[in-house]
């Protein structure tokens, strides 16, 4: 199996997010922790699995989105980088993610 690599604003997005969590539940935080991970590296194995994000800017244009399959309240965003992925964000469904990633102009 291919692992993911995570960049650090990823890696910052996943840190607030377990933080967040974690607030409440550790144990909670930790299962949504390792879920994130998970499915980046089940991505790295078939990055063609998530959607490419629709009219993306043209920097953005190989990005793809992914729903969590045990926490559908995140996605994970990602782009296929030589023979594996790097996670670009993770963000809370109730966010607008299509901020991070402007249409074309």
């Amino acid at each position: 199996m291919m692992l993911a690599r995570i960049s650090p604003r990823a890696m910052r997005d996943i840190g607030e997010v377990f933080d967040h969590i974690a607030a409440n539940d550790p144990q909670a935080a930790r299962r949504v922790r390792e879920a994130i991970l998970d499915t980046a590296d089940l991505l790295a194995s078939d990055p063609e699995l998530g959607t490419l994000v629709r009219h993306a800017a043209r920097r953005h244009e190989k990005i793809r989105w992914f729903v969590l399959p045990r926490f559908r309240n995140y996605l994970l965003f990602y782009m296929p980088f030589e023979e594996t992925i790097v996670v670009v964000r993770v963000l809370h469904a109730a966010r607008d993610w299509t901020r991070f990633f402007p249409k074309k102009s």
